[in-house]
């Protein structure tokens, strides 16, 4: 696949200062992951990230992802400042070498990133065009949606797609390769946003965990 633009209009959640009353986004999370009925557009209940069938030692020689405490003007936030409370953990793991993490890293102005990683050596299979794209809350995007950009130096593609969950429109983007996969969505005031910028912070982070290219 080519590169694509998401463009110039670009719309975002309204007024920017969060979804309606009773679709805010920790209720989302609670209902995404723990299997609760939702209002869903352009989104498909999907299952794992990229798992695959194979099993074994991880003979690829990749690196450890190393997480970055800064990127692209953004600071990783303190375990207890999480946009994550609401998936209904006790604690939030920020250890990739402990299983996945949900990191969320911020910017001045309200601005956030929420990002899920995952390191299973042997576990993946490398990164295909045809590969589906998981958002960041584990749920399968329609590919008639999905955007796919370069992920630079660390090679594969990065997907991306404008997704709709109950009153909030938001950017969504994931990355894999054969031991490592990410997911991104951008926040304003607590509440995800459509953003333009998405693939490049994705990018930057991504190029950012030390991994081997592939």
């Amino acid at each position: 696949m080519t590169d694509s633009s998401f463009g110039n209009n670009i719309r975002v959640d309204s007024a920017l200062g969060g979804p309606a009353p009773n679709a805010g986004p920790q209720r989302r999370r609670k209902l995404l992951i723990g299997g609760g009925s939702v209002a869903v557009v352009a989104l498909l209940v999907g299952g794992g990230v990229w798992w695959a069938t194979s099993s074994g030692n991880d003979d690829s020689g990749q690196r450890v992802p190393v997480l970055p405490s800064t990127f692209a003007g953004y600071t990783e936030a303190k375990p207890h400042d999480t946009e994550w409370s609401g998936i209904g953990s006790e604690s939030i793991n920020t250890d990739i070498t402990k299983g996945e993490v949900n990191l969320t890293y911020r910017a001045s102005g309200g601005k956030a990133l929420i990002i899920r990683a995952r390191y299973e050596p042997g576990t993946l299979r490398p990164s295909d065009p045809s590969d589906p794209l998981y958002g960041i809350y584990n749920t399968k995007v329609d590919q008639k949606q999905v955007k796919t950009y370069s992920a630079g130096a660390v090679g594969g593609k990065i997907k991306c797609a404008d997704v709709t969950i109950g009153a909030t429109k938001f950017t969504t983007c994931g990355w894999h390769n054969d031991t490592t996969n990410v997911a991104l969505a951008p926040m304003l005031n607590h509440s995800e946003i459509v953003s333009a910028e998405a693939p490049s912070y994705l990018r930057t982070f991504i190029n950012s965990l030390q991994l081997t290219p592939q």
